[in-house]
């Protein structure tokens, strides 16, 4: 319940609208965080994966013979062998990530199509019917959550 600021749409809304709203927003945050976190390692990967180029490049092709074999040289240094390790276990960590973040949006968007589909339920009397604009206005300006339609 503390995710949603209640001051500002406490007129507007009954205490069940509330703790949906709340709900909604939670869901939103935890999808957010997944989001974040994919882009976080996906970026760190693409950083790896052109540092280790750039190392080959730079640092271990200039020294290497025209007689070695191309494929020991780079298999043979322990530097691949980590980059290549730290790239394995990002794609499988971001396979896990987009899993959850899959989870969290589709948990986001149940409440929020049951919120827009079960809309006439929320609203307790004609005043605050009248100006529910105002919380979708709300959702959608602080949270970015729209619930004006599907």
């Amino acid at each position: 319940m503390n995710a949603l600021n209640h001051w500002r749409i406490k007129p507007f809304v009954n205490q069940l609208t509330s703790i949906v709203l709340a709900q909604l927003v939670e869901k939103k945050e935890e999808k957010d965080r997944w989001k974040k976190a994919i882009n976080q390692w996906g970026s760190s990967m693409v950083f790896v994966v052109i540092a280790t180029f750039v190392y080959l490049y730079f640092f271990k092709l200039p020294h290497a013979s025209s007689f070695e074999n191309p494929l020991t040289l780079i298999f043979g240094d322990e530097m691949v062998w980590i980059c290549t390790v730290f790239i394995i276990f990002s794609s499988f960590h971001m396979i896990w990530m987009k899993k959850k973040y899959k989870k969290a949006d589709d948990d986001f968007e149940a409440i929020r199509s049951d919120f827009i589909n079960r809309n006439e339920e929320w609203w307790s009397d004609e005043e605050q019917w009248n100006q529910r604009h105002i919380v979708f206005e709300f959702m959608k300006k602080e949270y970015n959550i729209n619930i004006f339609h599907k």
